[in-house]
């Protein structure tokens, strides 16, 4: 009996032809070893652009002498696969157990007690996500459709909300940078960011993260605002336009839908083109939104006084800088 195959590599799926010839003669050399008297012939079957690839490496899977052997033997990969010829990667090998979650070494004894199970079921496989190197490559060449890009930045966001639901943000929450308050005149949610409360240089910035999707997350379901005091920062409290445009990747699409306006508030020149170039070339739909504010009488128009849970170091700047707007402002949160 005889068997014919085809090139396992095309141009179009871009595997490297080389490579791919060398799977192919190495396991059906392995075979060929285990079940060769059972086939008579293989056919290889090539065109002009493969042809001189396999005669190259045909020698050296299938030498004709033992001098074309001794001769070939330098040439072989350093890989040369499994038991069946297959290449080899460890972090994508099936494990199979009898019990999966219990280690090698189990006694029948202890089978079933203690055994943490919580991992079974949380790979990729478990999900039926398929192929998840196929997508990023797909994502790479822009070929991925538009709902399966948004499926997968929805697990990518899953992902990033699971962890900052189970991982201790106390540290970034004790700043006390971002935090709810009232609402505005059309009664959406107000949300409050201190720019002068977040020490970048001190913390770990995907902490930083993972706390404003903890907090936002339900709190971007309806439309909100946000309310951003740039009063007295530093160059310690600037927040780089890496960091905005990941955020602005990772968080959830309802983020951006709901968010209706943020207020910029005490903005210097500086930051004012920065915020230009960011929300022009970075990030797209957020420009309109930002609404530089230099007075809290201002904000005010927007956002009624009783609503804001202001810093005092604001309320005192904005009155040595623009007069009093209240006899009293209204109470300041213990920060």
């Amino acid at each position: 009996s005889s068997i014919g195959f085809c090139v396992i590599n095309s141009q179009k799926r871009g595997y490297p032809l080389e490579d791919a010839t060398h799977i192919a003669l190495r396991t059906v050399r392995r075979f060929l070893e285990i079940h060769g008297e059972t086939i008579e012939k293989v056919v290889f079957a090539v065109s002009e652009l493969e042809e001189a690839t396999y005669q190259k490496l045909l020698p050296l899977y299938f030498p004709r002498s033992l001098k074309e052997e001794s001769r070939s033997l330098p040439y072989l990969p350093a890989d040369i696969g499994n038991a069946e010829g297959e290449p080899v990667v460890p972090e994508r090998q099936i494990r199979i157990s009898e019990k999966p979650g219990a280690p090698e070494d189990h006694h029948e004894e202890d089978e079933g007690l203690g055994v943490d199970l919580s991992f079974i079921g949380s790979h990729a496989f478990a999900r039926m996500e398929g192929d998840i190197d196929k997508q990023r490559r797909l994502i790479l060449q822009g070929q991925l459709s538009e709902a399966a890009l948004q499926k997968q930045h929805q697990r990518n966001y899953n992902r990033w909300l699971c962890q900052a639901r189970s991982e201790d943000l106390s540290d970034i929450a004790s700043l006390k940078a971002l935090y709810q308050t009232g609402v505005d005149n059309c009664g959406r949610t107000v949300m409050v960011v201190v720019g002068r409360n977040i020490p970048v240089t001190l913390i770990d910035m995907d902490k930083a993260l993972l706390y404003f999707i903890h907090v936002m997350d339900h709190i971007a379901v309806k439309e909100y605002v946000l309310v951003y005091f740039h009063t007295l920062t530093s160059e310690y409290n600037h927040l780089d336009s890496d960091f905005l445009k990941k955020l602005y990747d990772v968080v959830d699409v309802k983020y951006k839908r709901n968010l209706k306006a943020v207020y910029f508030v005490h903005p210097t020149f500086r930051s004012k083109v920065s915020t230009w170039f960011f929300t022009t070339f970075s990030v797209s739909g957020l420009k309109d939104k930002i609404h530089h504010v230099d007075s809290l009488h201002q904000l005010f128009s927007a956002i009624s006084p009783e609503q804001i849970d202001f810093p005092p170091f604001v309320l005192e700047y904005d009155a040595r800088e623009n007069g009093p707007y209240y006899t009293s402002y209204p109470p300041s949160p213990d920060l």
